[in-house]
């Protein structure tokens, strides 16, 4: 196993840091992709492009004058190996070795603008985050994914198909599923939301689903915002939701709590056991 040559690549990430457009001191690339995904996409690994680190767990920090690999102990061996010069290796849970956030808190300039990319940061960590940073003056600033506007030849998203499942599998249909979640976000007294695709799978759902384009969400969940305010409902997020999603849809109208979606998929129905 042999290290990456990351210089340029750590080169052009400071220049467009630097850049007027941006002027951020540190940018934060994390493993994870816009849906926190525990096994992100090629195109996604921006954390192993930029550090040349592959293991799946770990987070990096680029300084203008400094970089920082953080991961834990499976992988300190792997990380020794696969960091070339530019790169300080920060063995998580070791004692004297910060936290990533107590890191960007304690060991950049106070005063420092932090960026990252909402898509990939969740709600809960930017709001922490904010709060520690305020103490020291400095501040978390989303911006673009700067590690997708310096990739060459950076892989192409994926277009695997979604296929549909049977009752004998399923147990349920998605309708009765559908009717069990709206029950469960009315006991909560929050709104209900939720987007598909494909052809198959649109002739699957019928029509009491609506799809819509992915790259229209954004407008979508400010839309949506709108009629929150009016009817004072709230929208249900989970701790894993990305800022930007809670950032359309106004931190004032969501409450984070445990998903009832994730509760259903933990408790299978006999035709799901057997």
């Amino acid at each position: 196993m042999t290290a990456t040559n990351t210089t340029t690549r750590v080169q052009k990430l400071r220049a467009l840091m630097q850049s007027p457009e941006y002027n951020v001191t540190a940018f934060v690339v994390p493993s994870e992709d816009a849906h926190q995904s525990e096994y992100v996409a090629e195109c996604d690994e921006r954390r192993g492009y930029i550090s040349g680190f592959t293991g799946s767990a770990g987070l990096a920090v680029v300084a203008l004058d400094s970089a920082a690999l953080f991961t834990d102990g499976r992988y300190f061996l792997q990380a020794s190996q696969q960091l070339d010069s530019n790169w300080t290796l920060m063995k998580s849970g070791l004692p004297e070795v910060p936290t990533w956030q107590e890191y960007l808190v304690k060991n950049l300039p106070a005063g420092s603008r932090i960026g990252i990319d909402p898509l990939v940061f969740t709600a809960t960590d930017a709001y922490k985050l904010e709060t520690d940073l305020a103490k020291v003056g400095s501040s978390l600033v989303p911006v673009a994914n700067l590690i997708d506007l310096i990739w060459e030849d950076r892989p192409a998203r994926p277009a695997t198909k979604l296929m549909t499942l049977s009752t004998k599998t399923t147990g349920r249909t998605h309708t009765e599923k559908i009717q069990q979640l709206r029950k469960d976000l009315e006991k909560k007294g929050v709104a209900g939301f939720d987007k598909s695709t494909s052809a198959e799978v649109r002739e699957h759902l019928g029509a009491e689903v609506v799809v819509k384009s992915y790259e229209t969400v954004f407008d979508d969940l400010r839309a949506l915002s709108v009629n929150l305010k009016a009817n004072k409902q709230k929208f249900l997020l989970g701790a894993r939701t990305n800022l930007a999603m809670a950032v359309a849809l106004g931190k004032e109208n969501t409450t984070e709590t445990r998903s009832p979606v994730t509760d259903a998929k933990a408790i299978k129905n006999e035709t799901e056991m057997e």
